[in-house]
């Protein structure tokens, strides 16, 4: 069944961020990325499909979308494009609502290990640092206000289905995120080029918060002024610096690594 004009211009409309705010809603698209919210019992209001493109993978995944009563909708190749955000789309779209996740209940739960992504406006490194976290056992993952969204199509395609599998808090005030975390006991540690490197004689918080902020204008003044420990990532002397993925990440497999090391 084709899409009327006014589903089109709905859908396009969650190309935006405008739209995915206005809406609360947002596309995903790809098996892959699918099949990962499926693992997740993350489910969509609906799937969109164009059947000629779909390949037996992508078929197996429908059926299964339907067999957990997702509605399910033809559309044809020209539609499916025109929704995709990528050139590729491998012929299956979905619809999902956009999680709707407190800060203050996180917190309260006396979660171990925080990601704050200070400013990352960039999705790519964004979708990096999220597909870090989870991969280094850190309970949730929060972004300041200007930063990327989490659910802008870029962000979750590099984040490789830690959408997922990590809670993340979109576009939080720093002051207010300052506040919330002094009131739960964390432990602030900045990402800082002019911090001191990580080692083994730096004390780990038993609750602790990591602020990655951008590779061009660094942590923003408000977290900075409340972290205990400045750190930063051993390199060689004739390397600058690493982009904010990476050192984020280095960041976070050392902390991992160490906490894994005590037990």
């Amino acid at each position: 069944m084709a899409l009327t004009k006014a589903e089109i211009k709905y859908l396009t409309s969650l190309q935006t961020k405008k739209g995915r705010k206005q809406e609360g809603r947002f596309l995903i698209e790809g098996v892959r990325l699918l099949e990962d919210a499926l693992a997740a019992n993350y489910l969509p209001h609906t799937i969109l499909y164009a059947p000629s493109e779909l390949t037996e993978r992508g078929q197996e995944l429908v059926k299964k979308f339907v067999a957990r009563k997702v509605t399910a909708q033809t559309i044809s190749e020209r539609e499916c494009h025109r929704l995709a955000d990528t050139r590729t789309s491998q012929g299956i779209i979905a619809l999902f609502s956009l999680p709707r996740h407190s800060l203050r209940q996180h917190l309260t739960k006396g979660l171990r290990k925080i990601l704050i992504c200070d400013g990352i406006g960039d999705p790519g490194n964004l979708g990096t640092l999220i597909r870090s976290a989870a991969a280094f056992h850190f309970d949730l993952v929060v972004t300041t206000a200007g930063s990327a969204e989490a659910g802008n199509p870029k962000t979750i395609r590099a984040g490789m289905g830690a959408f997922f599998r990590v809670p993340v808090v979109d576009g939080v005030d720093p002051e207010e995120l300052v506040s919330e975390l002094k009131k739960a006991g964390y432990t602030i540690y900045d990402a800082d080029i002019k911090g001191k490197y990580i080692q083994s004689s730096l004390p780990i918080a038993e609750r602790l918060a990591l602020v990655v902020g951008s590779e061009a204008s660094g942590t923003g003044a408000v977290l900075a002024a409340e972290a205990r420990f400045q750190i930063k990532v051993p390199m060689a002397k004739n390397v600058e610096s690493l982009n904010s993925a990476m050192a984020g990440t280095v960041l976070m497999f050392w902390f991992d690594t160490v906490e894994r090391t005590a037990k």
